[in-house]
């Protein structure tokens, strides 16, 4: 009876394929060879068994390639992941928070009339932007995030608010119709809610766009 793992593992080899943290597929495709030859040997094909459950692969090496493209592009998305998605996500929820606690404490945010349009100004919130888009920026440059990847963390508030405005607007412009002074608010709201909040949280975010000794070695 052959050691089917071994066979797997010796055919994967020769194609030079890395076979660290693949136990698993190497267990099931192990199994799967093991079926073919019992099921071969029951056919009383006891000689030709062997042969028979190899051929349930058609070609080794497309195999290997299979598996490696596959390897990679997990962990390119567990990378995206780790210096993106979470950094970014945690940045977005602690300014959610900041901003929610800001309310709920009763803090009156600041009322600034440009003409007949108001912006609203809730200070201490912005005052917490920059520490966590230094959060968000430094747990990004932690996973090896490139320079790009390490500002859209830790100016991800701001860029979801920008992209939430901008599906509002048609919406507006298809209710109420093409009106300057409405064009006028969106302007004036893009820089209330996206522009300022993106500065305070830029200020938190640049001391960790530098490159440091682990992610340059990394990214090499």
């Amino acid at each position: 009876m052959p050691n089917w793992n071994h066979v797997v593992r010796d055919r994967l080899k020769s194609k030079r394929l890395n076979l660290a943290d693949i136990d698993s597929i190497v267990s099931e495709l192990a199994a799967h060879l093991e079926e073919a030859f019992d099921e071969a040997q029951a056919r009383g094909l006891a000689e030709q068994a062997l042969q028979v459950a190899l051929q349930e692969v058609e070609d080794w090496c497309v195999l290997a390639a299979e598996i490696d493209a596959a390897r990679c592009e997990e962990g390119a998305m567990n990378q995206r992941t780790r210096s993106l998605w979470l950094p970014a996500l945690i940045t977005l929820l602690g300014a959610s928070v900041s901003l929610a606690v800001t309310q709920f404490m009763g803090l009156q945010p600041q009322q600034v009339w440009v003409g007949k349009m108001g912006m609203t100004f809730y200070w201490p919130w912005l005052a917490s932007l920059p520490i966590f888009g230094a959060i968000g920026a430094y747990m990004s440059r932690r996973a090896a995030g490139q320079t790009p990847i390490r500002i859209a963390a830790g100016l991800s508030p701001a860029l979801v608010m920008l992209v939430v405005m901008f599906m509002i607007l048609p919406r507006g412009l298809f209710l109420d119709g093409f009106h300057f002074f409405r064009l006028a608010h969106f302007g004036l709201g893009l820089i209330n809610w996206v522009g300022i909040p993106a500065a305070a949280l830029l200020l938190g975010t640049l001391p960790f766009l530098r490159e440091n000794s682990l992610t340059a070695e990394m990214n090499r």
